[in-house]
């Protein structure tokens, strides 16, 4: 739709007001213009540029005869910045814009917005994409000149080129998604400038709420791009960059405590790499003592070192006041440090049975700066081998008397079994392994190894008497007696070993007893025996 105004164009601007262009007025002028186009040499009225029919004319001046239409284009007549936007879209008029009076009526901004809105829509893209904020501002501000019915017309290219980068952005979302993307770890922090120059926050930040429901997509966009870079890439500045932008952006509604949520985890967590980054060097430190304490732990699982060693070398390791000392960005290498100490704690119990190594282990990891969950697990383990201790408090003394000290050269020492897995199809067993030493007074043991000699001396020496009158007469009866006799002389010797020990007031060595030991109790609870488990 093309303005066009009759009183420009009948020369009648100098008119006072609208009663003096009468029907007289308006046919004389109306003659002179038509012999004006008639005796020109293409046949065309100039006007701002443009080349009027004839026809083109006579209808413009036909709207004359409307007494409304009449004063409203006499006014814009006298208003040649306006007048001139309305005809070719000249952006002077948003240069120190009026508000007259005339923009009050309703009736005028039904008339005026139909030529307004096309052009006032080319101004806007203009300088929405130059990101000329105030250019912007300015012509946003002679909004008040759109009729409702034309409001997105006004608006429509700008809508347009938002909602085309919008796709744009989320068609490399979708290919980064599909590990499709043109870009990768080495240039993905382009994006960053493309979000920004495609989404300018301070011109953006300038459209009415009309654009309200659009810059909230633009955010969910951004927000979606920031997500995938982060699981594809394991990239925490790109996704920091793109959600700092988007909150630059007049976010409205619901939506914006998620994105605001969203970037303090991501920003924390970028925060934490950049941090590590600065201090690789000493977590570098920290990393070699805990693959050296890891080291301890295989050592006492092995039986290739002693516990007390071992808890010796964890001492000497490192300076628990240092690791506490060490800042924030430290959390996750004091927690596996205070991980591996308990597990070595568990070891030095469980392989080599010395519970005053294994909870002095245990207080060096509590005296860490853990969190409340590692703190609590780590006390429980405390409690529990307190516990422990109290019960096996008895082996100081001699638990086959009940009155000697233990002595160090007569210590039994048993290996106990625990399965750990089997299966039928192959038939398959897996089990643990431990030595266990328990503690015997010099007495306790010479009464235990007169009796097995005894009871040996009665097995051996029937079984040799009969093997060997056999061998003499040829006769295997002897052979078999000589067995039988062996089994008895063996049942004797048990029976004279039990009343030797008992005679003494000791506890005997057979494993039915041994299982009471303190040191063994608990152990047999857990499924440990002596006897090694077969497929």
């Amino acid at each position: 739709m093309q303005y066009i105004n009759p009183i420009q164009i009948l020369e009648l601007s100098n008119t006072i007001d609208a009663i003096g262009i009468d029907t007289e007025i308006i046919k004389k002028a109306k003659r002179k213009l038509i012999a004006d186009i008639d005796l020109s040499d293409n046949g065309y009225f100039e006007y701002y540029g443009l080349q009027l029919t004839k026809g083109e004319c006579e209808k413009a001046i036909d709207e004359l005869a409307n007494n409304d239409l009449k004063e409203f284009y006499l006014y814009l007549a006298s208003n040649k910045k306006l007048n001139s936007f309305l005809v070719n879209g000249n952006d002077e008029v948003f240069t120190n814009f009026k508000q007259d009076s005339i923009f009050k009526l309703p009736e005028f901004i039904e008339f005026i917005s139909p030529y307004f809105a096309p052009k006032f829509d080319k101004a806007l893209l203009t300088a929405f994409e130059n990101e000329n904020v105030e250019q912007t501002k300015a012509i946003l501000n002679t909004s008040s000149l759109i009729f409702q019915a034309n409001i997105n017309t006004a608006y429509k290219s700008v809508s347009n080129n938002i909602q085309n980068k919008i796709s744009e952005i989320d068609e490399i979302t979708k290919d980064i998604k599909n590990e499709e993307s043109v870009y990768d770890e080495n240039d993905i922090e382009d994006v960053i400038d493309l979000v920004k120059k495609h989404f300018p926050s301070k011109t953006i930040n300038c459209l009415p709420l009309y654009f309200q429901s659009q810059i909230l997509k633009i955010a969910k966009s951004i927000n979606f791009l920031q997500l995938s870079i982060w699981d594809a890439f394991d990239n925490s500045q790109v996704p920091n960059d793109l959600l700092e932008h988007l909150l630059t952006l007049n976010i409205g509604g619901l939506d914006k405590p998620t994105f605001e949520s969203n970037y303090k985890i991501v920003k924390k967590k970028n925060d934490e790499r950049i941090l590590q980054a600065k201090n690789a060097p000493l977590l570098k430190k920290w990393a070699t003592m805990l693959l050296e304490l890891r080291k301890f732990i295989k050592e006492v699982e092995n039986n290739t070192t002693t516990s007390n060693l071992a808890y010796e070398n964890l001492k000497n390791l490192f300076s628990i006041s240092e690791l506490n000392s060490l800042p924030t960005f430290a959390d996750d290498i004091r927690t596996q440090i205070g991980y591996s100490i308990r597990s070595l704690s568990i070891s030095i119990w469980n392989k080599q049975s010395d519970i005053k190594s294994a909870l002095a282990t245990i207080n060096l990891a509590l005296q860490i700066n853990l969190d409340e969950e590692a703190k609590e697990k780590f006390k429980q383990d405390q409690t529990e081998l307190y516990e422990l201790e109290k019960k096996y408090r008895g082996v100081l003394v001699c638990h086959f008397c009940d009155k000697n000290s233990p002595d160090d050269n007569s210590s039994i020492s048993k290996i106990i079994y625990k399965e750990t897995y089997r299966t039928y199809f192959p038939r398959r067993v897996q089990f643990s392994e431990s030595t266990i030493t328990l503690p015997r007074c010099k007495k306790c043991r010479e009464t235990h190894a007169n009796g097995s000699s005894q009871y040996s001396m009665y097995f051996f020496g029937s079984l040799i008497l009969g093997v060997i009158i056999g061998a003499v007469t040829e006769d295997s009866h002897f052979i078999i007696g000589g067995i039988i006799g062996g089994v008895v002389g063996w049942l004797i010797g048990t029976t004279i070993e039990g009343n030797s020990v008992s005679k003494e007031g000791i506890k005997d060595t057979s494993e039915s007893t041994l299982r009471n030991h303190p040191l063994l109790v608990e152990r047999m609870k857990q499924g440990w025996t002596f006897s090694k488990p077969s497929a």
